[in-house]
């Protein structure tokens, strides 16, 4: 277990804080400080918390805290994910004077962290957590995006807005492209370099979290995709016209709702603004229809304008808003 002190940050104090991983008899209340803020191990969060994380195979490897005495007093939870990325949770910050805090012991968490099994750790905030805000800027990550997470409700496909341009709703139909027929891959093992160029060719430009753009390798990226909800690889399609890639729509069916993600939707330049994502997402629309499912989930740049009327052309409405946060390993080799 590794211990690291650290000086001395909130003259109110007692002593200098230490910053370590808690053991396991302490690890009750490091997270009851992490949920509530509060260490009062008996609190109910506390069991639901560790319910979840037997039930996602998750463990607590990336807990770290740091102590005033037998106290611990901010918290910091790295979780792994799939495609080399991670997770990381902090507690509740209600003081300014905690930021600096919470930011040295996210820095030794991410020291702590092995670069060749990961390269990159996100984070998700509430538009209103400024002060976390704060701690992971000054730990080193950068703002990535304002994501909105959007719903639809799943109606047959003839209540959808009218397109007559790109109405190809049935997904047993072929899709065509200024008259030219698309062709269509779903996923398969040996079909990985075709989705990898029709993603990577959709990358180009584009208006969805560009700053994401170069971070990361496509094996990555498509096994991170994979690990969203349930991986139905009959709902992953990329599409090509002749030899040339178009771009890809990867939807995943959520793990405990009867529901869908789009997990990505990407349309290479050449190919935007002919209707073809309008299309694919009323396709979408029709295939949870027809599977009898209740709705679809999304989550997408708020700067990402075109998509945005897209989706609230759609029926998309929003559910929540979301800051997102990203911190690249500075050894890692993405």
């Amino acid at each position: 277990m590794a211990h690291i002190n650290t000086p001395k940050i909130d003259p109110a104090q007692d002593g200098p804080p230490q910053i370590r991983q808690p053991s396991p008899a302490e690890q009750r209340t490091a997270l009851a400080v992490l949920l509530t803020g509060r260490p009062t191990p008996d609190d109910p969060a506390v069991d639901h918390f560790i319910q979840f994380t037997e039930q996602q195979g998750m463990n607590l490897d990336g807990l770290w805290a740091s102590y005033v005495g037998q106290n611990p007093v901010n918290t910091a939870l790295i979780v792994l994910a799939s495609g080399r990325a991670a997770v990381v949770f902090i507690s509740p910050i209600t003081t300014r004077r905690r930021i600096h805090d919470t930011a040295e012991l996210l820095k030794i968490a991410i020291q702590a962290q092995q670069p060749d099994k990961l390269g990159l750790i996100q984070s998700l905030l509430d538009p209103t957590q400024r002060h976390e805000r704060d701690a992971l800027t000054e730990a080193g990550f950068m703002r990535l995006a304002s994501l909105v997470y959007m719903r639809c409700n799943c109606p047959h496909p003839s209540a959808l807005p009218a397109n007559t341009d790109t109405a190809q709703d049935n997904p047993q139909d072929p899709i065509t492209l200024d008259g030219q027929p698309l062709t269509t891959f779903t996923w398969q093992e040996d079909r990985f370099q075709t989705f990898a160029d029709a993603i990577s060719a959709s990358y180009q430009d584009t208006l969805d979290c560009p700053g994401l753009v170069g971070l990361r390798k496509i094996e990555d990226i498509i096994a991170g995709h994979k690990a969203v909800g349930r991986f139905d690889p009959d709902l992953w399609s990329a599409f090509y016209l002749n030899d040339q890639p178009v771009g890809a729509m990867l939807l995943n069916p959520l793990a405990d709702h009867p529901e869908l993600e789009l997990v990505y939707l990407g349309i290479a330049p050449a190919f935007r603004n002919k209707g073809l994502a309008s299309c694919l997402m009323r396709r979408a629309v029709s295939l949870a229809t027809t599977r009898k499912l209740t709705g679809i989930h999304l989550a997408v740049d708020e700067q990402n304008i075109p998509a945005m009327k897209l989706y609230k052309g759609l029926n998309f409405r929003a559910t929540a808003r979301k800051v997102a946060m990203i911190y690249t390993l500075p050894k890692s080799t993405l």
